[in-house]
């Protein structure tokens, strides 16, 4: 199985978890702090980092300055398009603003060990 689609299923079945863990905690613990833009932030966690991993698998391994470009041109396309994505969340909904941070923040975090370990395995069996 190629690494790409290896990276595809691991993505879904950690998306997946994503959404029922997420589901589970907002019908018990915080009931009151459910948004349901954290279905749409899930969703849109899981195609930034697919297609941000599509970007690095394009780079040539024969030059590491070729990947390191690559992987910061990454890091700061995602900048922008979080910033984006919560300016314009936040444009929309005022009613909501600590719940969303705190929601939003904790996808990130979440999403970006995932993202930096399966990373560093890639690059291990390179």
């Amino acid at each position: 199985m190629s690494v790409k689609i290896k990276f595809f299923y691991s993505l879904i079945i950690f998306s997946a978890l994503m959404l029922l863990s997420g589901y589970l905690f907002f019908s018990t613990v915080l009931k009151d702090y459910f948004l349901p833009v954290f279905y749409l932030l899930v969703f849109y966690f899981m195609l930034l980092t697919l297609s941000g991993r599509l970007v690095l698998m394009k780079s040539n391994p024969d030059k590491p300055g070729d990947f390191n470009t690559r992987y910061f041109l990454v890091r700061w396309m995602k900048v922008i398009m979080h910033l984006l994505f919560i300016v314009g969340y936040l444009l929309t909904d005022r009613e909501n603003i600590p719940a969303f941070i705190i929601t939003f923040l904790s996808c990130y975090i979440i999403y970006s060990v995932f993202d930096i370990s399966t990373l560093s395995i890639y690059l291990k069996k390179k």
